[in-house]
């Protein structure tokens, strides 16, 4: 049994390697590097539908819109009542009793102290000799009475009576407040300092003169002669002042504990259902607390039966997950390759799903932070890739996010005619103020699909006009966000847009000023190499820009050692590999690329530049010091003999991997080797063109790039164009001097101008 098991497990093992096999999905799955991108889809449906799953709490209404029907409960319900227990508050604050406190110096006080001195002051006086309130109240009668108490054995007398009569009117508990705060206390209880509450009913005020004479008659009259008490008891009214005032401080402290102790319960109300919550028009702040009691009570009516929708949403969301996933594949295959791509692609579209479902949570209006995430994610995606990318996946997570916001395919229309808007119009920053045109554009797109959609529904044009200007918002703020973290977004997602490149362009760059100043020839060679380079990348619908801009830094490696190429070299007589070997040569030569790649990482160029750097010499042959390496065994070598091996003066690549730094490859060796040829011609340029191609794809430079044959013609004919502009062949200006002549004047020819 053994030796039969172990020929089926042969068998197998054989059918599995078996390279007419067809692979299954098992296969596919299997294989390491297909498994990353699989669980980075997977995490973002999980983190999707956790976010989502907030859903059944949104509400499907928001304030400030418009409902065109009456809103009826679909369940009895209760809720509270923010305006009710803040009226319940206030009532309890105002019938809190205010606070009032003892007045210092007690005026009782003072009245008495200024009745025991009144026998002196009215001493040897006539009345008219007073000051008021004495010369109204005191005669001459009353005068002669009161100075009997001026002696010394009398004076002991006077303070008795009027110490008993201030005692009495302090037993009567007499509270008098000011005129104004006793009116504002009517049919009202206060609370006097010391004393239990008091109605102010029971209270007195220095207007009530009537009130109070009758007070003081009973005590004066007990407590001094009688020709004196009325005339005191009238001195007493006149001086006499509010004994107790409001207590601002200690009223609010009683105020707020009243309203704290107000319990919650106090603003609970109550609908039963199929009654009406809301009327037709206008969604106020009060109308949303309460159609949101009403929507948290449906939710707990149903229970179990939730989970349905909940299961169904990740569903969904699962799906479109696929539908992403499969386009990612489809269409960015680098994203699949590159996993730390895939997980930024799948951060951005989690963070710009969070905010719309956080709008939905909350009464945020949906026509601005639930259409702007996806905006945004169509912007990022159509710099960082392409406009077809881009479109696509804004528009499936255009559908996650009217998911979110528990809106309906109105609002879904609304994003995807912002997501086609902006991805279609961006197709290139070139300037700074490309993204804020797209966002206009998109706003003014989405404002006229909002008013289509609208009435639609028939709203009313004042609602119509307010969601048209929160949808044209959201578009004009993303364009303005997208501007503003542009050099982010070129970091994160490695790209080079053409504004940055137009910037690097400059030739007041201090990578190209270094490169013109120590390196002049190179400078020059690497600005004609730039112009050829630019009309064979618009010759086949190639990166023109990205290819004039690499073509200025391709060759900043030679900075380090300019002297040892011969473009720099003033004196050919001196060049310095005359007394290098080969090798030493060759070192020079191909170290020029490394050099330039750590070069541009120090002054901070764009990754999208280092490829032309490192690859525009592909693994071509340095064929001067290879010859001369081989020339250096003898005169006449035998190549089997030959110990030199041409690998080892190739450059090390790697070969190009994109058009652009093939396009470059080509334009740096016929640039090169024109400016060698003495006698530049048509014939000779188109022929030099031509041998140079087909010397790199024989030798399999292009063999990683997707150049055609029909495009490599196409770039051949436009190199020739353009060298045949640089190098065209010039008439000879004449002398106006005699032969022989040391100076030379030159008049040029109409026709020699146009040459």
């Amino acid at each position: 049994m053994g030796w039969f098991r172990q020929i089926g497990f042969r068998r197998a093992e054989i059918r599995k390697n078996r390279p007419d096999r067809e692979e299954t999905w098992l296969d596919w799955f299997q294989r390491t590097e297909n498994q990353y991108p699989l669980l980075i889809a997977l995490g973002f449906a999980v983190c999707a539908i956790a976010i989502l799953m907030w859903r059944p709490n949104v509400m499907p209404w928001r304030v400030g819109q418009y409902v065109p029907h009456d809103i009826v409960a679909r369940v009895d319900f209760s809720w509270s009542d923010p305006d009710a227990l803040n009226q319940a508050r206030i009532e309890a604050r105002q019938l809190e009793p205010r606070i009032y406190k003892a007045v210092s110096p007690d005026p009782l006080q003072l009245i008495q102290e200024d009745l025991k001195r009144l026998p002196e002051w009215v001493k040897n006086k006539h009345p008219d000799q007073l000051d008021e309130p004495y010369r109204s109240f005191l005669d001459a009668a009353s005068i002669v009475e009161l100075q009997k108490y001026s002696d010394e054995s009398h004076k002991n007398q006077w303070d008795n009576a009027v110490d008993a009569f201030i005692e009495q009117l302090r037993l009567q508990r007499l509270i008098i407040i000011p005129a104004e705060q006793r009116q504002q206390e009517r049919n009202r209880v206060i609370r006097v300092q010391g004393q239990d509450a008091v109605h102010v009913e029971e209270t007195l005020s220095p207007d009530m003169t009537e009130q109070l004479r009758a007070r003081l008659s009973r005590p004066a009259d007990t407590s001094f002669p009688t020709i004196l008490y009325p005339r005191i008891v009238g001195i007493t009214l006149a001086k006499l002042q509010p004994n107790y005032v409001l207590d601002p401080l200690a009223t609010a402290e009683a105020q707020n504990r009243a309203a704290a102790n107000v319990p919650e319960s106090r603003g609970e109300s109550e609908l039963r259902a199929n009654m009406t919550i809301v009327n037709k028009g206008e969604i106020k702040a009060a109308d949303f607390i309460k159609l949101q009691a009403e929507h948290e009570a449906f939710l707990q009516s149903l229970g179990f039966r939730v989970w349905i929708q909940r299961i169904g949403l990740a569903a969904t969301v699962l799906v479109l997950t696929a539908v992403m996933s499969v386009y990612i594949a489809r269409y960015q295959t680098r994203i699949v390759r590159n996993h730390a791509r895939a997980l930024g692609l799948a951060a951005l579209l989690l963070a710009m799903l969070l905010l719309p479902q956080l709008t939905g949570l909350g009464t945020m209006p949906s026509y601005v932070f639930g259409i702007a995430p996806t905006i945004m994610v169509a912007m990022i995606l159509a710099i960082a890739y392409d406009q077809r990318f881009a479109m696509g996946i804004a528009a499936v997570h255009g559908i996650l996010a009217t998911i979110a916001v528990g809106e309906g395919l109105e609002f879904y229309l609304i994003i995807l005619t912002g997501v086609v808007t902006c991805c279609y119009l961006l197709e290139d920053v070139r300037t700074r103020s490309k993204l804020v045109e797209v966002g206009g554009a998109t706003a003014t797109a989405m404002m006229a699909a909002t008013f289509a959609v609208n009435l639609l529904t028939m709203d009313p044009i004042a609602f119509v006009v307010k969601n048209a200007i929160y949808s044209g918002a959201a578009g004009l703020a993303v364009g303005f966000i997208a501007l503003g973290i542009l050099p982010f977004i070129e970091r994160f997602f490695r790209i080079t847009t053409s504004m940055t490149l137009l910037e690097l362009a400059d030739a007041s760059h201090p990578l190209l000023r270094r490169l013109a100043l120590e390196a002049p020839g190179t400078y020059n060679h690497s600005l004609q190499v730039a112009t050829l380079a630019e009309e064979a990348a618009e010759a086949i619908g190639a990166n023109s820009l990205l290819c004039r801009v690499a073509a200025y830094y391709h060759d900043v490696g030679k900075i380090n050692k300019a002297e040892y190429f011969v473009e720099n070299q003033s004196n050919p007589d001196g060049n310095r590999h005359l007394n290098l070997s080969p090798n030493v040569s060759l070192l020079i030569i191909i170290g020029h690329v490394k050099d330039g790649i750590e070069l541009a990482k120090e002054y901070g160029l764009p990754t999208s530049l280092l490829p032309f750097i490192q690859q525009h010499h592909g693994t071509t042959l340095v064929e001067f010091f290879y010859h001369r390496a081989r020339m250096s065994k003898g005169s006449e070598p035998d190549p089997l003999e030959q110990e030199v091996q041409e690998h080892q003066y190739r450059y090390p690549g790697p070969k190009p991997r994109t058009r652009e730094i093939a396009i470059l490859m080509l334009a740096d060796s016929c640039e090169s080797a024109c400016r060698a040829m003495e006698e530049p011609n048509a014939s000779r340029i188109e022929a030099l063109v031509h041998d140079m191609a087909m010397k790199r794809l024989l030798d399999g430079q292009f063999d990683e790039c997707d150049m055609t044959f029909r495009e490599l013609e196409l770039i051949e004919k436009s190199l020739v164009k353009s060298l045949l502009g640089l190098y065209h062949n010039r008439i000879a200006y004449p002398s106006d001097k005699p032969s022989g002549s040391n100076t030379t004047a030159t008049t040029i020819p109409a026709a020699a101008k146009t040459a």
